[in-house]
């Protein structure tokens, strides 16, 4: 390890002073301090590109970290009362480098089914074994929500010999596991807790019903930073307990992300932090009052709305309009949401106080945008979630397995070998592994004709399917 470079100044009062010295480069990236370029490079761009830098030795390094970075990420370890280390490839790599730390090639992992698709291509690339734990499907919704203690229990009696639980708390919807409970479970069978915790970066004051993970008993946990703090896009950061092992953790981080890492992210990363860490308690709870307020308004003006754990998730059902409809109008008047279906939207709310203003404006053009929506036709399917057994082992492909691309009608009763993505929210409708039913085809067939957006070879799009070949 390079000597320790301490710095009295923090990560982005080093860099602001850097650009300030107006240096030379000699050195990557190729815009030499923002110096190559012409007038086609918009200003605002023109301007960010001083402070993409490299690892200078007063700039510290990412994967061998010393001074000012390492500095960031012990003050970012005080904040959430664990160790931390910053992420530059999103919640991705930190969920790569969780189940690379604590599961090897070969054995089993317990895995929440609505986890998203970067948890799934781990396992896959890992060579893992998992054994699928079904979440809880909220009644008059029929959105998926977290896994109990029961669910977990049931797999490890019946698919015993696990090395780690991989949860997703708070889900996309914001609903929240019992993670207390859950961890002193698995503490007692000595199975680390790992939780996929993309939407929950925020979830730190001590007041809050719920918080992350990392409070709760969790061995490890994943933050994107970049979705519910002011952070640039693909910033993130992985908190972690004793039980995790170190050494194992750094090497799988070093491996999975760039050599290459952004300083802009890090910048960003570094902001985030000292913004949530700013908030006092009156800010906590003019941000919440606030949301509250919005919700009312929506509820004032007709719409059913479901709030999560997570108070900055609100769904609007929009049943028996359609959803997919009422975002599209919702675009035509500058509103963007972050997931529709057929039958809700899904928005997140920012971590800062809404003013009465910006709450009675914006409720205003979306009853508005509402009243030109069409009733959702009787062939149209509500977003559904695949029902399967709570607790099940998907198939482990050779790699070597024969495989035939069948249509979907003949696909029926088959094991995929491939998997399918409706995206956003990037959870998998059918697994590589997984027996295809009969609804999950009905399903694929409405999207297909509803033009949604399918993450899946072209192939999907005119119905057709690789699948097993399986003999008997």
């Amino acid at each position: 390890m390079a000597p320790s470079r301490k710095n009295p100044f923090t990560f982005l009062e080093t860099l602001e002073q850097h650009v300030r010295e107006r240096r030379v480069s000699f050195h990557v990236p190729g815009h030499h301090n923002g110096t190559v370029g012409n007038d086609a490079l918009p200003s605002a761009f023109a301007r960010v590109m001083p402070y993409d830098l490299t690892e200078l030795p007063h700039l510290d390094d990412l994967h061998d970290a010393s001074g000012i970075i390492e500095q960031a990420e012990t003050a970012l370890g005080n904040l959430y009362a664990s160790k931390s280390k910053w992420l530059v490839n999103g919640s991705t790599v930190g969920n790569w480098s969780m189940l690379a730390a604590t599961v090897k090639r070969g054995e089993r992992v317990y895995v929440q089914r609505n986890s998203h698709k970067s948890v799934w291509n781990a396992i896959e690339w890992l060579g893992l074994k998992p054994v699928l734990l079904m979440p809880m499907i909220e009644r008059g919704t029929g959105i998926p929500t977290v896994v109990t203690l029961e669910t977990i229990e049931q797999a490890v009696q019946e698919f015993p010999g696990g090395r780690a639980v991989m949860l997703t708390s708070p889900t996309y919807y914001g609903d929240m596991a019992d993670i207390r409970a859950i961890s002193d479970y698995l503490s007692h069978l000595n199975i680390p807790l790992l939780v996929d915790e993309a939407h929950g970066a925020h979830l730190i004051h001590p007041q809050l019903p719920q918080r992350s993970a990392i409070f709760e008993g969790a061995s490890a946990v994943v933050q994107s930073a970049h979705k519910t703090l002011p952070a640039l896009t693909m910033g993130a950061w992985i908190h972690y307990k004793e039980d995790i092992d170190e050494v194992q953790l750094k090497h799988a981080l070093s491996s999975f992300q760039t050599s290459s890492p952004s300083y802009l992210i890090m910048a960003s990363l570094d902001y985030a932090r000292s913004y949530l860490e700013s908030l006092t308690d009156e800010a906590w709870s003019s941000i919440q009052k606030s949301h509250v307020s919005f919700v009312l308004e929506l509820k004032r003006a007709g719409f059913s709305v479901k709030v999560g754990d997570d108070f900055t998730k609100v769904t609007i059902m929009t049943y028996p309009k359609n959803g997919l409809v009422f975002c599209e109008h919702l675009a035509s008047i500058g509103i963007d949401i972050e997931l529709a279906a057929v039958d809700h939207v899904l928005l997140c709310l920012p971590l800062r106080e809404i003013n009465k203003q910006e709450i009675e404006h914006w409720v205003t053009l979306m009853k508005k945008a509402a009243t030109h929506v069409p009733i959702i036709d009787e062939d149209e399917t509500i977003f559904p979630f695949p029902s399967t057994h709570r607790v099940s082992e998907l198939y482990t492909m050779a790699e070597d397995e024969p495989i035939h691309r069948v249509s979907f009608n003949e696909a029926v009763g088959s094991i995929s070998a491939e998997t399918v993505i409706p995206y956003p929210p990037g959870i998998p409708w059918i697994l590589k592994g997984e027996r295809i039913t009969e609804e999950k085809i009905r399903v694929l067939l409405e999207w297909i004709s509803l033009g949604r957006k399918l993450q899946a070879g072209k192939h999907v799009m005119i119905e057709q399917i690789d699948v097993i070949v399986e003999e008997f």
